[in-house]
C-alpha cells in the first residue's frame, strides 16, 4: 500500500529546531540529518503501517507510531506519527535524550 505522508506543523517545529541545533555545529551534518528524514519519510510512505507503536501510544486515545532514523554519528531520533486511512501524519519529531511526550502534547490531527 502506498501512503500520502503530511507533517503537521508542530512536526516542522520540531524539525526546524534540531536543524537550527545542528547547523549551528555543523553544516554538513545538519544536512545529512535532513536527508535522513527525508529517507524517513519516504520509507513511511511505502510501508508506514509496519512501523511500532510508539511508548507514547498508552497515553493517548488513538494510535501513534513511531520510525527510528539515525544520523551518520549513529544518533537515533524518532519520528511520531498516526495513520488516517491511506494518510500518515507525522505528529512530533524527537531527538536523543529528549523526554518522552506526554497526552497533553500529542494530539489527534484535525
Amino acid at each position: 500500500m502506498r501512503f500520502h505522508v503530511r507533517t503537521l506543523s508542530r512536526a516542522d517545529r520540531d524539525v526546524h529546531g534540531i536543524l537550527s541545533y545542528i547547523a549551528e555545529h555543523s553544516k554538513e551534518g545538519a544536512t545529512a540529518w535532513a536527508r535522513a528524514y527525508d529517507n524517513a519519510l519516504a520509507r513511511l510512505e511505502k510501508s508506514a503501517d509496519s512501523f511500532p507503536f510508539a511508548i507514547e501510544n498508552e497515553y493517548v486515545d488513538f494510535e501513534v507510531r513511531e520510525i527510528l532514523f539515525k544520523t551518520r554519528r549513529g544518533l537515533v531520533y524518532r519520528a511520531l506519527f498516526t495513520i488516517r486511512e491511506t494518510t500518515v501524519y507525522v505528529l512530533h519529531v524527537r531527538g536523543p535524550g529528549q523526554n518522552l511526550l506526554d497526552e497533553n502534547e500529542l494530539r489527534r490531527p484535525k
